[in-house]
This record gives structure tokens, C-alpha cells and sequence, in this order.
């Protein structure tokens, strides 16, 4: 039964408040603060939630919909996360990811290689259109050299994912990037040259500060290590037998996207071939390949002989990790998160609040402001970038047309957070991803990723200044205004 036949009432603005204070107050007092567990955090959240839902005449059974209706939109990355899991541990029991680890021990200049790990994701999450992707093969390979050489381990993560999420945002094979366009209508490509504005000089100002705080502070990171190092590389050689065939797994990974197949099926051949790959170029055992790709790879896997005992840490960092298992806490994070989110969503609480002060933006500068400000609280709250990349264009795209103001910048003004800050958001599907991929929350990289800081500042800066904004003639603004009306 719809909710307009079961008349639940419509939630008053304090009964609003309530619900979207409650989560503000347990992430910063408990997960911040008493740095309680974020899942019981969200629980609590969704406790509220339900509660105010009941005062509106929802039943537990209709809250439970709620729940299932947007879990059922996460269901995909739920299932990309498994399968990543699946990647990591079948690539690290081939030795693709390891021999990534080897060269780049040995090749890479540790003071250029924090722009090397942004420039390297960027470009690779712009060619696949899949941050997630970018992070499960490069970025996780430039993590282990990171390991390695003795990098600072939040700056580095925070370089890898800054170049991954540029990728979601503006590569026109993103889903992110089509959802930001399908959410005012925009065209894709005029959409991505608009986005310029606001990456380029947020991806310059990275650029810039990774360099300098590699120039700076990384200088003798090398020598500092040079005994470690060489333990990894000897004791990796002990292990795999090194082959460009190798790279084989990567190859079906980046080519089968870039030339536009759907990213899992590409995931899963790729994850075969590594299995096969590692039972004939290292002599591992075959079914162990199959483990690894369930439970993750470990070195009671290792049949060559080494000496498994005495492996370093840094090397049973690097090797033992990967595993449809270990996505189990991550998703039992997405499913809290939406807990909270799809009863306050569907009970009209955040539509109550988000409705009563848009009516009250009058001119460019505040709706600008305005909508940046909605895409970055569904961000946090949302859980996922489609619930800020559809409802921010959903509920500006009138106010936008009022202020003469061109959709492509309401498209700009959701990409902006909705595609970029969620990777820093520790409760969301990408935030919870990435702490499963690499073991390390956002909460902890979150701010050396830097561009996600910068485009929501900047998509302000232009909205005050107009510079960068594309403006519509009124009568243009007029015509477009009456067609969406019309439409309704």
C-alpha cells in the first residue's frame, strides 16, 4: 500500500530537525568524540528515525520497505565490493599486485611519488569511468610501494583516492557523471566541460601540495628504509616467479572497461585468469587460488619452499589481505547507514526541511550556496552519491531557472559533492569500500584527499563572484521553467 493511501501524516519541521540532529549528534559525540563504533552509531540514528516515523502513522512493516527500497539501490556497489574482494585476493595469489610492489620499490623517486599516485588514478579512473576500479588495481598497488618505502600511509591514500574520484566525476563512463546529468536533464558533455571549472584548479592545488610535502618531507625516505626495502624485494623474488604475463589480470580489467563492457563480468574473468595465472607461473595450488579469492590470500598458501615464518611484516601486510570475506564488516556498514537513511527519507523528514528554506533563496549567490550545502548534507546523510546527485537537482532545478541560472551549473554543484566528498565520508558506500579495500577508514585520509574540500569551496566562490557561471537569457530561463512545470 503507497503511503498516500495509508495518509501518513507529513512530519512537522521540529519532528525534522529531530531526526537530522539525531545522526549529527552521534557521529560527532559518539563515533568523533567517544570514538564509539560508527554501525551502532547509525543503529542509534535509525532508532530516532523510526520512532518519529511511528508518530507519523508508519507501522514497522512499512519502515522495513523503506529500508529495502533503498537498500535494493545499493544492491550493485554491494555486489562490486564483493567482487573487488574477490580481486585482491586472486591478484595478490597471482602476483600481479606484488610485482606492481617490486618494480615500483625499485623504479619510483619517493619525493615525486605522491603527485605519481594522483596523477596515476586520475588518469586511470578518467579512461574506466570507475573509482572503485582505479583504487582496486593501481591505487592498491601504489599502496603496497607505500608500505614499502615507508610512506605516511594518510597522505598516500589520500593522493590515490583524490585521482580515483575525479575520474567518478567527470568521465563520461562514470555512472556518477551520468546520474549528475540525468538529475537536471543536462547534456553529458556540456556537463563535463562546465565541471572543468571547478576541477582544474582543485586538481592544481593537490597537484601543488603533494609535491611540495614530497620535496619536503619525503626527501630521505628512501635512505631512511633502504634496509626494509631491500627485504621486501628479496623476499617477494623468493616467492613469485616474475612475468609480464603477469599483467594479464590488469589488462583485462582496464581494457574490457575502457573499451566499454560492463566493469563486473570484466572483474570476474580477470580474477580467473589471475587464479590461473599463479598455479602456472609460481607452482601455488590451485584450490588455494580458489580460497583466495573467497577468504583472502595467506602465506600458508606458499608451497615453493619459503620459509613463511620469517617473512616481514610490511610483506604479510602486502600479501595477506583480499577476500569476498573481507567486504563482510564494510557491507554490514552500508546496511546501517541505510537504515537510517531510507526511513528519514521516505518519511518526508529531510523534504520537510530541505523545501521550507529553498522557497527563501531569492537571488544567484544564495541558491548557489544553497545547493552546494544540500549536495554536501545528503552526502553525509545520504550515504550514497545518487541520493545527493538526484535530490539536489530534483529540488534546485526551479530555483536555479528563476535565478536565470543554466542547469549545467546545478549539474557542476551535485558532481561536486555528491561524486567527490562521499569517498570521504567513513558510513557511506564508497567510505566503507575503500577502509575495507586498503584497511584504513577516511576518517583518518579523509583530508590530504583535498580535491573533495575544494570543489564544493569553489562551486561557491563562483556562485558569489559569477565567474564560471553560465547564465541563460530570461526568456531562455522562462521557456525552460514553464516545460519543467508543465511536465510535472
Amino acid at each position: 500500500m503507497s503511503k498516500e493511501e495509508k495518509k501518513y501524516r507529513a512530519p512537522t519541521l521540529w519532528e525534522s530537525l529531530i531526526v537530522i540532529s539525531a545522526l549529527i549528534l552521534m557521529i560527532v559525540v559518539g563515533f568523533i568524540i567517544f570514538k564509539l563504533p560508527i554501525n551502532l552509531m547509525l543503529i542509534a540514528s535509525a532508532v530516532v528515525a523510526a520512532a518519529m516515523s511511528a508518530r507519523l502513522g508508519w507501522g514497522w512493516s512499512e519502515m522495513q520497505e523503506a529500508i529495502a527500497r533503498n537498500l535494493k539501490k545499493a544492491m550493485p556497489a554491494i555486489f562490486i565490493m564483493y567482487i573487488v574482494g574477490m580481486v585482491v585476493g586472486s591478484f595478490i595469489y597471482s602476483g600481479t599486485i606484488p610485482m606492481i610492489v617490486y618494480y615500483g620499490l625499485k623504479i619510483i623517486n619517493p619525493k615525486f611519488f605522491l603527485p605519481c599516485c594522483f596523477l596515476t588514478c586520475t588518469v586511470l579512473s578518467m579512461a574506466t569511468g570507475t573509482s572503485w576500479g582505479s583504487a582496486s588495481t593501481a591505487g592498491l598497488a601504489l599502496f603496497g610501494i607505500a608500505n614499502g618505502l615507508g610512506m605516511p600511509i594518510p597522505v598516500t591514500l589520500g593522493a590515490i583516492v583524490a585521482g580515483c574520484v575525479i575520474g567518478d566525476k567527470m568521465s563520461p563512463l562514470s555512472d556518477c557523471c551520468n546520474m549528475a546529468a540525468l538529475g537536471t536533464g543536462s547534456d553529458v558533455y556540456a556537463m563535463i566541460k562546465n565541471m572543468l571549472w571547478t576541477t582544474i584548479p582543485a586538481a592544481v592545488i593537490a597537484l601543488v601540495i603533494y609535491t611540495v610535502y614530497g620535496f619536503t618531507a619525503l626527501g630521505d625516505v628512501a635512505s631512511a628504509n633502504s634496509e626494509s626495502v631491500e627485504l621486501i624485494l628479496t623476499q617477494l623474488d623468493s616467492i613469485y616467479q616474475w612475468s609480464p604475463l603477469l599483467l594479464i589480470p590488469f589488462v583485462v580489467i582496464i581494457g574490457g572497461v575502457a573499451m566499454k563492457f560492463s566493469a563486473v563480468p570484466c572483474m570476474i574473468i580477470a580474477s580467473v585468469c589471475a587464479v590461473i595465472l599463479g598455479t602456472l607461473c609460481h607452482g601455488f595450488n590451485l584450490v588455494d587460488g580458489v580460497n583466495a579469492m573467497a577468504t583472502g590470500f595467506t602465506t600458508a598458501m606458499i608451497n615453493t619452499g619459503v620459509d613463511t615464518a620469517n617473512l616481514s611484516e610490511d610483506v604479510l601486510t602486502l600479501l595477506e589481505r583480499g577476500g569476498i570475506s573481507s567486504m563482510f564488516n564494510t557491507v554490514f556498514l552500508v546496511f546501517c547507514a541505510y537504515s537510517y537513511a531510507g526511513i528519514a527519507q521516505d518519511a518526508g523528514f529531510f523534504d520537510t526541511v530541505f523545501n521550507l528554506f529553498i522557497d527563501k533563496l531569492n537571488d544567484r549567490k544564495s541558491t548557489v550556496i544553497g545547493s552546494v550545502l544540500t549536495g554536501v548534507f545528503f552526502t553525509i546523510v545520504g550515504g550514497s552519491s545518487y541520493i545527493p546527485l538526484f535530490m539536489v537537482g530534483t529540488l534546485f532545478k526551479k530555483q536555479y531557472l528563476k535565478q536565470n541560472i543554466s542547469l549545467l551549473n546545478l549539474s557542476r554543484a551535485a558532481g561536486d559533492t555528491g561524486s567527490m566528498m562521499i569517498a570521504i565520508v567513513p558510513w557511506s558506500t564508497s567510505g566503507t569500500y575503500y577502509t575495507g579495500l586498503f584497511g584504513v577508514s577516511p576518517a583518518v585520509f579523509g583530508l590530504w584527499t583535498i580535491v573533495p574540500f575544494l570543489c564544493p569551496l569553489i562551486a561557491i566562490f563562483y556562485g558569489i563572484t559569477g565567474i564560471g557561471m553560465k547564465m541563460l537569457d530570461p526568456e531562455d530561463a522562462k521557456r525552460q521553467l514553464a516545460e519543467l512545470e508543465a511536465g510535472e
